[in-house]
């Protein structure tokens, strides 16, 4: 009987040991690519215009992943510029956290994730990055437009939406659809918005911004998913 239990003991602290080596391992392994982004090197950058669509040509253009949060006080007239002969991702999105004090920048599993300081984040964004969704899948051949209203539709987040009085809007970026890449699929669960986001962003061939904001006139959500035009080879 001793020993039987001493087995179980044994075991158990094998399974302990194993698992708190694999998270220190993904640990490290999460914290070199993030490393790895922040230092890129980039060059010949000279990019003017709104903060979203600043960034979202700085995404598709450099091919960097991004995910955008827009404060409650950004203002259409807000103008933007970056400059950059050569330096890493960390010198662009200080440029561009200088130039609004509202901003503040941080690289999460890989992803560069632009978002506002406390006290100009919006409730409502805030609260609805972090609801968990207990499901949620993307299928091969799914393009960003599905995806958006595949999010917005899970009853999790439909719960918010509609506990704040919020409707969604709708997208429409000319004739072309952005897509997520003809092989790309993903599934998840219990797992947060803003997470699923980013790792669509981080492992889509294509896809390579998210920008979620609000328009507090008309009371409407708006969340879009970019990504860059290109097929991919087989």
């Amino acid at each position: 009987m001793w020993l039987k239990y001493v087995s179980v003991v044994s075991i158990i602290l094998v399974i302990t040991i194993s698992n708190s080596y694999r998270t220190e391992a993904q640990s490290l392994d999460s914290s070199r690519k993030n490393s790895e982004l922040a230092t890129r090197l980039i060059k010949n950058v000279a990019l003017e215009g709104q903060l979203w669509n600043l960034l979202t040509r700085l995404s598709l253009d450099y091919d960097i992943p991004i995910g955008l949060e827009i404060s409650s006080d950004e203002q259409l007239s807000n103008r933007y510029r970056v400059e950059l002969s050569e330096g890493t991702i960390a010198d662009l999105m200080g440029q561009i956290t200088t130039q609004n004090e509202r901003y503040d920048w941080l690289i999460e599993n890989g992803v560069v994730n632009i978002f506002p300081r406390d006290k100009h984040r919006n409730a409502f964004l805030a609260e609805l990055l972090k609801v968990r969704i207990g499901n949620f899948a993307v299928t091969q051949n799914s393009d960003c437009w599905k995806l958006e209203q595949d999010l917005v539709n899970t009853p999790e987040v439909k719960a918010v939406i509609d506990a704040h009085g919020m409707r969604t809007g709708t997208n429409f970026s000319g004739s072309y659809i952005p897509q997520l890449g003809r092989q790309f699929s993903v599934k998840v669960s219990d797992t947060t918005l803003k997470a699923i986001l980013n790792r669509i962003i981080r492992e889509s061939r294509l896809a390579r911004i998210w920008v979620i904001s609000t328009d507090a006139f008309s009371r409407t959500l708006g969340l879009r998913v970019n990504s860059r035009q290109l097929e991919e080879s087989h």
